[in-house]
């Protein structure tokens, strides 16, 4: 290793217990821990190890980073408290699916081209699962999913003060801490969908309210700032998806209000930014669509040669380094195939893709299934919108690889592990409900007056 992995495993070393006993302690330790967590995933500060950089894998070594200091704090805090002592972390939702999913990939390393490439994936992975198991088993209450959004604007806050700099800068298409504009507008526009989804339900007052319009004003024009015609798709789409599952929720007079105000504060915005999007649209390269169709191509045949694949993140080596280059005539093209359903399947088989497709299913079927109950709350509000935030990430990955970039599957398992645990708040805001219901009549009880009994008129002799 050379002498920066040094320091960082010293860092580490520091950190992880430091962070964990700051947790266990303090209530406000915990909720710290959790906002890093989050904030880390806006700006990844980490480091590979067995470090491959000249790859065009979608991973290029055994990544660890800040964002993994805090989860494994976290984890030890939920654990060891004695706040916790009542409510000790479970095993999560579709762990079945997941576990097959992993035990393929990890099959995978075996069968691999390259095997090391193979464990860098499953290594993200991995530490993908355990974000997922410590998002779902943190998230309680209603408190609790404000504190998120309120961090969720933050991190919004920050790509945008990154694009900020850079439009200044004169970068025509935004990146902000991303590697690439397209990763930008996935993981902002995820954001988005929850944003708007909870100013529809009105289930937030000022100033958090406040906070939320920010935060969703600043992630559109980010989005719009990156000018990645898939996203600008699918956030248009994801709008109007958001809407009307809000009013099938519960239609009220002042969504429709709310809908209306909205339309009219973005046509300034929408005849700005017009002329750009379209010259966008009408400028993209034949060449990108051609060599999308080759890659696809490639990864297909991939899939028919290999039951288990080429293996986990080696379809770039592979497309590379063997007869598979000649569905990729030019090389500048060889990277990785822009459809992330071909990908799994190149490099985990058939079997692989099922299992991938399997875990995607449960998550769907997880929220459709709260999205049912119409419980019209703050839950229900986050439902629709990571919903909708699937939809938009999975409709948009026919045409991208983005969810096997870092920032795109740390994000997905943590509003995973976030979504599973929804019903769980959501029962919390009915209990509370109805004890401030009982104590308000028990309280009116009290109060009302108790009227002196009446004597009873004297009969009249006859």
């Amino acid at each position: 290793m050379e002498l920066k992995h040094w320091i960082f495993v010293a860092m580490s070393v520091i950190a992880i217990p430091a962070l964990a006993a700051l947790g266990l302690r303090h209530r406000w330790g915990e909720r710290l821990l959790v906002a890093g967590a989050l904030l880390s995933t806006s700006y990844l500060v980490d480091i590979n190890f067995i470090s491959m950089e000249w790859y065009r894998g979608d991973t290029r070594g055994f990544e660890f980073g800040v964002t993994d200091w805090m989860v494994i704090a976290l984890a030890i805090t939920m654990l060891g408290s004695r706040r916790w002592a009542g409510r000790r972390p479970r095993v999560p939702p579709l762990w079945l699916p997941l576990t097959l999913y992993l035990a393929i990939a990890a099959a995978s390393v075996l069968a691999a081209y390259v095997p090391v490439y193979a464990g860098f994936g499953l290594f993200k992975l991995l530490r993908a699962v355990a974000v997922y198991w410590v998002a779902y088993n943190w998230l309680r209450s209603e408190d609790d999913l404000r504190f998120v959004l309120l961090v969720l604007v933050a991190m919004v806050g920050i790509q945008f003060l990154l694009v900020l700099g850079q439009r200044a800068g004169g970068l025509y298409r935004a990146v902000g801490s991303t590697p690439h504009p397209n990763t930008l507008a996935v993981y902002v526009n995820f954001m988005n969908m929850i944003f708007l989804a909870v100013l529809m339900s009105g289930r937030l007052r000022f100033p958090a309210s406040a906070v939320v319009w920010t935060g969703f004003s600043m992630g559109t024009l980010i989005v719009l700032a990156t000018f990645s015609r898939g996203a600008l798709a699918t956030m248009a789409l994801g709008y109007g998806l958001v809407v009307s599952l809000s009013l099938l929720d519960r239609a009220r007079p002042r969504k429709l209000v709310m809908v209306g105000i909205m339309a009219l504060a973005a046509l300034p915005l929408v005849v700005k930014t017009a002329p750009s999007v379209i010259h966008r649209f009408q400028t993209a390269p034949v060449e990108s669509g051609l060599s999308r169709q080759q890659a696809n191509a490639a990864a297909l045949e991939m899939a028919r040669n290999h039951f288990l694949g080429v293996g986990l993140n080696n379809y770039s080596h592979v497309v590379n380094n063997t007869a598979y280059s000649r569905f990729v005539p030019l090389e500048a093209d060889r990277g990785i195939v822009h459809n992330v359903y071909l990908l799994q399947a190149s490099e985990l088989g058939w079997v692989g893709l099922a299992a991938f497709l399997l875990v995607v299913a449960g998550f769907f079927w997880r929220a459709g299934r709260f999205l049912a109950r119409r419980t019209d709350d703050l839950a229900s509000a986050v439902a629709i919108g990571i919903f909708v935030g699937m939809v938009a990430l999975w409709a948009q990955s026919l045409l991208e690889w983005l969810f096997r970039q870092t920032y795109v599957t740390i994000q997905f398992f943590l509003l995973a592990g976030f979504l599973c645990a929804l019903p769980r708040v959501s029962s919390g805001i009915r209990r509370a409900r109805h004890r401030r219901a009982a104590l308000i009549a028990l309280i009116a009880r009290r109060r009302r007056p108790v009227l002196p009994a009446s004597r009873p008129l004297p009969v009249p002799l006859r």
